[in-house]
């Protein structure tokens, strides 16, 4: 049995916005890299602020599409839930992909060393102003962000499948399974790295409270709380598939056979 419903939950004028703030995100993200490694925009906090409110609003705006009905449009809990495990799952993954792959890449490399002219590196020198620990000297940070993109990429290839229409009900539930497991570590991961930081005191914070409030905090807030609803949304999923999948295996009762 198969279940299109749970692959393709989006109304189309939800479709349109999630692929819209996305696409915001990914050219802002080119943009800058080459405004900044081309010298057409200066490393300053006035740059440094602007690109981070265009960059984080869209991500901040992205949860609460989920409840965008069209006129007359009627969905069950269950399609609310796999909409929301559908638009996480490239949310976070692609936060693994795109900014914390090329971190790790470059970490031996001694990339994230502390600069006033960081080019390309922009991005990522641009964090670590606001956490410290973001530079290649942090061998913790480094293995917290190994796991982390492991899981992204373990992430894409589940999405990727629980995208197909005629994805068997068997194979979808192992794949939301794994999906589970991967939110799960991600969300463990997130709660080291903030728990860690409030046990120094907040010693590797830089830029005062737009480092503190904004970035570490602000910019994070889509992956601290949506993973909690996101891990009970595959629950609900897992649980009616499975029960369906019990109900339509389950042997007919024995024909009593007469004396």
């Amino acid at each position: 049995m198969e279940s299109p419903d749970l692959a393709r939950p989006f109304a189309p004028h939800r479709q349109r916005a999630y692929v819209g703030l996305l696409t915001v995100v990914g050219v802002v993200f080119v943009f800058m890299t080459i405004a900044e490694a081309t010298r057409l925009l200066p490393p300053t906090l006035t740059v440094d602020v602007a690109a981070n409110l265009i960059f984080g609003i869209p991500v901040l705006l992205l949860p609460l599409i989920l409840f965008w009905k069209g006129r007359g449009e009627q969905r069950s809990r269950l399609q609310l839930a796999a909409e929301l495990t559908l638009i996480y799952i490239p949310l976070t993954a692609g936060s693994q992909l795109t900014y914390e792959l090329p971190f790790l890449l470059g970490h031996p490399f001694n990339l994230w060393t502390a600069t006033t002219d960081p080019g390309w590196r922009w991005l990522w020198w641009q964090y670590g102003l606001a956490d410290t620990r973001y530079r290649s000297d942090d061998p913790w940070i480094f293995g917290l962000e190994f796991g982390a993109v492991l899981v992204g990429i373990m992430l894409t290839i589940v999405w990727l499948r629980l995208l197909r229409k005629d994805l068997p009900d068997e194979s979808r539930i192992k794949c939301l399974w794994l999906t589970f497991f991967g939110v799960a570590v991600l969300l463990t991961g997130t709660l080291v790295y903030y728990v860690s930081e409030i046990r120094t005191g907040f010693n590797d914070i830089g830029q005062g409270a737009y480092g503190l409030c904004f970035k570490l905090v602000g910019e994070n807030v889509p992956y601290m709380i949506l993973p909690v609803f996101v891990l009970y949304a595959i629950y609900l999923q897992v649980d009616y598939l499975t029960r369906r999948a019990g109900a339509t295996t389950q042997a007919p009762a024995p024909v009593n056979a007469g004396v």
